[in-house]
C-alpha cells in the first residue's frame, strides 16, 4: 500500500480523487493548497504527491519547487494536474489534464509509482464508485472548461 498526498482546492474533485485511490488500496492524505501540502509531506513522507497547479496561499508549481529543494523529499515523484497546459514545474514525472478519463488517471498513477519502485495497487471498476461519483466523473462539462 502506498502513501498518496493529494493535493486540489476544489473539494468535489479532491473527493472524487481520494475515492479513486482508496479503492486502488492506496492510503490518501489530503490538502487543499501547496502550503498545506508541504506541511503533511514533511510530517508524512508519501510515497507519491499528485497536485494542482493552481491553488490558493501556495500553487503546485511553488509546490514542487519547494519539494525539489527539500533534502528529504526532492526524491517523491510528482503528478501535476490542470485544466490549462502543462506549468512543467520541477520534480513533476507525469502532467494529467483534469479532463482526463478516470482510467488514464489511474494509469498514470499506477505507472508513476512503478516507475519511482513503489508498490502500486490495482486500479477499480467503475461500478465499485459510490454513485455520486460515478455522476460527477468527469461530466462533459468538465472543469476543463475552466481557467487553471
Amino acid at each position: 500500500m502506498s502513501t498518496i498526498l493529494l493535493v486540489d482546492d476544489e473539494p468535489e474533485l479532491l473527493d472524487l480523487y481520494a475515492e479513486v485511490l482508496e479503492l486502488m488500496d492506496h492510503r490518501v492524505l489530503r490538502a487543499h493548497d501547496g502550503h498545506e501540502a508541504l506541511e503533511i509531506a514533511h510530517a508524512r513522507r508519501p510515497d507519491l504527491v499528485v497536485t494542482d497547479w493552481q491553488m490558493p496561499r501556495m500553487t503546485g508549481v511553488e509546490l514542487c519547487q519547494h519539494l525539489e529543494r527539500d533534502e528529504e523529499l526532492r526524491d517523491v515523484p510528482v503528478i501535476m494536474h490542470s485544466a490549462a497546459t502543462d506549468p512543467h514545474a520541477p520534480g513533476v514525472k507525469a502532467f494529467l489534464s483534469k479532463c482526463a478519463e478516470l482510467a488514464e488517471f489511474e494509469e498514470v498513477v499506477h505507472r508513476t509509482l512503478v516507475d519511482s519502485g513503489a508498490s502500486p495497487q490495482g486500479p477499480p471498476s467503475l461500478s465499485d464508485f459510490s454513485r455520486s461519483a460515478r455522476e460527477t466523473a468527469w461530466d462533459s462539462d468538465c472543469s476543463c472548461t475552466l481557467g487553471p
